[in-house]
């Protein structure tokens, strides 16, 4: 019988463990070419509109770098990828989610979520891991009260929330004397309502009524109602979009007319506007950012290209949720860029360093991860549309005071 001829294996087996090598080296050297980025954000809940917006921010800033070639690091240009995962709105959740990033995804840095209350708690997580970490729509004072080395926002804080509205108050010849506070009872409207009683009482203002209502709350009637009988000459309001147009309706139905309404958020969102209509005129409130400002940067040329662009993008008008996240990202690129480097460290020293303006707004960082150079606008409905009537260097038009009673 004739013996089989010897299969030599040897050469076929080298052969194939190059292949794979080659392979392996290709896809890490892939995988070194983009700069993964992590982000919890509230795409279902009570946030689910913000966050929304928000991960549209994110997504133009990094669509945005991409076109125009990615992130500069030395000689070399790495594209950007995000990691989405929905937090649900719930702090718990959003906490767990961030972990998951950092320790299986293996992101380089953190995009925040939407709300102070949801970024407390992932604040935490960020610090554990030293994990780099922007959060533009967490503004409550005391995040940044913790020793947190690693959160950095661009955006005002919530202490300052109301500030306009009542430096507007100060230039008016016949300035309301009374007022009303009322909010939902949460982080960030605490803090902004306690600051604004704070200012208005150093102003000599009196506050006839300073309420609080759950953020859950599905019938303003009964705050619009306690408000009525405080008759106040000004009310401003600390609720989120939905809130604030369920409390404004409350206050024009039961014909609470005072001669300023004013809010610290939502003004500007179109969701406010056309579920108020007519109901909308002359109110007014603060604005982290309005298409019509004149600042420029990088990326993005200035604010009017931005909402140009954006609604190209996404066929609507951008709102201050997106404007904060697109700035987040140009702020991160321009420190990773500046460090030359993806390391923790060298881009926080990058960020403590830089000095400078995005289409957004100006920007310079304290150690404890505050924007000390950020300032909010005061904006007011006039005629169904967004007005700039404060501070006055930047304002479209003056200010319609006072507010006519709703009919």
């Amino acid at each position: 019988m004739k013996s089989r001829p010897q299969v030599r294996l040897i050469p076929v087996l080298a052969a194939v463990a190059v292949f794979t090598m080659s392979v392996s080296f290709w896809a890490t050297a892939g995988a070194e070419d983009v700069i993964k980025i992590g982000a919890a954000v509230s795409l279902s809940g009570k946030f689910a509109r913000e966050g929304e917006f928000l991960k549209q921010g994110y997504d133009y800033w990094k669509d945005t770098a991409n076109a125009q070639g990615g992130v500069k690091i030395g000689d070399k240009k790495y594209k950007v990828e995000i990691v989405y995962n929905d937090d649900e709105s719930d702090p718990q959740t959003s906490a767990r989610l961030t972990e998951k990033l950092i320790t299986e995804d293996k992101v380089k840095f953190l995009f925040g979520p939407y709300s102070s209350g949801i970024a407390t708690a992932t604040a935490a997580i960020s610090e554990k891991y030293n994990m780099l970490t922007m959060v533009p729509m967490a503004t409550a004072d005391s995040i940044y009260q913790r020793g947190y080395r690693y959160v950095f926002c661009p955006s005002p804080l919530a202490s300052t929330g109301l500030y306009p509205i009542l430096d507007l108050i100060g230039t008016l010849e016949k300035r309301p004397a009374t007022m009303a506070i009322v909010g939902p009872d949460s982080l960030f409207p605490n803090i902004t309502a306690e600051a604004a009683r704070k200012k208005a009482e150093e102003m000599g203002i009196k506050v006839v009524y300073l309420g609080k209502y759950p953020q859950s709350a599905a019938d303003l009637s009964s705050v619009a109602t306690a408000v009525k009988g405080a008759n106040p000459e000004a009310i401003l309001c600390t609720g989120y979009t939905q809130d604030s147009i369920l409390l404004v309706k409350s206050m024009r139905e039961l014909q609470v007319n005072p001669k300023l309404v004013g809010l610290a958020m939502s003004i500007a969102v179109p969701d406010f506007r056309n579920a108020l209509g007519s109901a909308a005129n002359q109110v007014m409130g603060t604005d982290y950012w309005v298409p019509t400002l004149t600042y420029t940067g990088i990326i993005v040329k200035d604010s009017d290209t931005y909402a140009k662009t954006y609604k190209e993008k996404f066929q609507k008008d951008p709102t201050y949720q997106a404007a904060s996240g697109t700035a987040a990202g140009i702020i991160l690129q321009m420190a990773v860029e500046s460090a030359g480097s993806v390391d923790t460290n060298a881009v926080r020293e990058a960020l403590l360093k830089l000095k400078g303006q995005t289409f957004y707004g100006d920007f310079q960082f304290n150690e404890q991860g505050v924007n000390t150079a950020a300032k909010l606008s005061l904006t007011q409905i006039q005629n169904g549309q967004p007005k700039v009537v404060f501070p006055i260097q930047v304002r479209q038009t003056p200010v319609q005071y006072p507010k006519a009673p709703w009919n």
